[in-house]
């Protein structure tokens, strides 16, 4: 039993070498991918130049900096241009060879002084053995840096400074700054820009500066009127998130029918019937067509990149109802604020709407009426009675009364006022005149304007206490009024 189990032993060491490997065969680990470096692309906007405004307009540029940042949260991530790719690549290449570099050298260096140590030589041969292992490790890493070029992400995430997160818009850098001010901002690229008159018109210009290129690398323009800033404005920075983003831009075809069909596109006017095929920002988009007799369509569309998106939409015509409008006698019928004809008069509506009727008699009666379509398609008939004007009731004439007559006292003693300090300031200079040089000319017409500006100051203080009792008389009034109205 002793020699077997010798013999057992003896085979398991000598296969041994074989049986390892071959168990690991079933065991090998798929290897990670290395980590990518430079996952986020940073960009700052800075304020909008407004000194070429005037003070009343400089406003403009906050807002129009807030409108630009909003469509710019629409960017979700950046493709990487070749050469911003290779800009960032050579980059963390050179940091990573310089880290392993200067930690070389500085081990190194710290080898160099054992010599002038003093220590024991037993210490010094321990101490310098530890050093060049460490240092050959170094080396080694120096190496594997020199020969690994590291991975950039190729779509980083798009995101905005600190600084612009919190609200503040940072001025520009002056010119030969924008290197510095992206690196002292943590930033990818800055957004600049400027707002002028030109001709009774607005002027804005904008440019991107990136870093990897150290110049301004886009710049657009638009002159636009002021009643057309939404729509400049929204144009602009569709153009520019296609910069931003360096996403190739979705196309869209749309079929409308019928061809005198309305569409609109995120609320701005694209056009009628078939429109594009044109070119927008990749993302969600809203799309909206109307026409006259015709149900209104609204619908999200979400666009690819680079992808052409075509859209056919019917839209549905509306279902009428058709109807009489009668009183007796003749009448003049109002739709809403549009005058329709006189009565009988047969009308159509949708019969999804609810539409106004307003009816009034050449003797002043008038009634009025809100008709939903389903609900009179099968009458076909709707007779109205008319009823006279309301006309306002005495008490309500006393209060337009009080309230006119408060109105008039008001506006009397606003006008009184002024001119009793205007008249009593120009009686107070000539009586000092007088008091000061004693000249007997000057006492007659001093003593008059005296009179006078007595005069409009007893004006102005009737002026005064007929305001005050005139609200005394509209707010009694009032009450009156509410507890006669109360007990009815």
């Amino acid at each position: 039993m002793l020699v077997l189990r010798t013999a057992c032993f003896l085979l398991i060491l000598l296969f041994w070498p074989v049986c390892g490997p071959v168990q690991g065969l079933g065991r090998t680990d798929a290897g990670e991918p290395p980590p990518t470096q430079n996952k986020e692309w940073v960009l700052s906007v800075t304020a909008l130049d407004v000194s070429a405004l005037p003070p009343s307009q400089q406003l403009l540029g906050e807002v129009m900096t807030r409108n630009l940042v909003e469509a710019l949260k629409k960017v979700d991530h950046r493709i990487r241009p070749s050469e911003e790719y290779l800009y960032y690549t050579h980059y963390a290449w050179s940091k990573s060879k310089a880290a392993a570099a200067k930690t070389l050298v500085a081990k190194r260096g710290e080898r160099d002084k054992l010599l002038f140590g003093g220590d024991p030589p037993w210490k010094y041969r321990k101490n310098l053995k530890t050093l060049e292992q460490e240092i050959q490790k170094l080396e080694e890493a120096l190496g594997k840096a020199e020969a690994e070029v590291p991975l950039i992400a190729e779509r980083p995430a798009f995101k905005f400074t600190d600084d612009m997160l919190k609200g503040t818009f940072p001025p520009p850098p002056k010119p030969g700054g924008e290197y510095r001010f992206c690196v002292n901002q943590k930033a990818d690229a800055f957004l600049a820009g400027t707002i002028a008159t030109f001709h009774s018109r607005l002027y804005i210009s904008v440019k991107l500066y990136t870093l990897y290129t150290d110049s301004f690398q886009y710049e657009d323009s638009s002159i636009f009127s002021s009643e057309d800033m939404v729509q400049a404005v929204d144009e602009l920075a569709n153009r520019l998130v296609a910069v931003v983003s360096e996403a190739p831009p979705a196309s869209l075809l749309v079929h409308t029918k019928p061809e005198e069909a309305i569409l609109l596109v995120d609320g701005s006017f694209a056009g009628r019937g078939t429109v594009g095929p044109r070119e927008y920002p990749p993302g969600s988009i809203e799309i909206e067509s109307f026409a006259d007799n015709y149900k209104p369509l609204s619908m999200p569309l979400d666009l690819i990149e680079g992808e052409l998106a075509e859209l056919y939409i019917n839209l549905q015509p509306l279902s009428y109802g058709s109807l009489t409008i009668a009183v007796p006698g003749e009448a003049k019928v109002y739709q809403g604020a549009l005058y329709r004809g006189e009565t009988p008069l047969p009308v159509k509506i949708p019969l999804t709407a609810l539409e106004h009727f307003q009816i009034e008699t050449p003797e002043g009666k008038v009634a009025s009426v809100l008709i939903q379509g389903e609900e009179q398609a099968e009458t076909n008939q709707a007779t109205l009675t008319v009823k006279p004007k309301p006309s306002h009731s005495a008490e309500e004439q006393r209060v337009e009364k009080s309230r006119r007559r408060l109105y008039s006292a008001y506006g009397r003693f606003w006008i009184a006022l002024p001119v009793a300090f205007v008249i009593n300031g120009i009686a107070t200079a000539h009586i000092n005149a007088y008091n000061r040089t004693g000249n007997p000319d000057l006492y007659e017409g001093s003593l008059t304007r005296y009179y006078i500006s007595i005069g409009t100051s007893i004006v102005a203080g009737v002026a005064l206490a007929e305001t005050f009792y005139r609200i005394f008389r509209y707010i009694r009034t009032g009450g009156e009024d509410a507890a006669f109205l109360a007990k009815q």
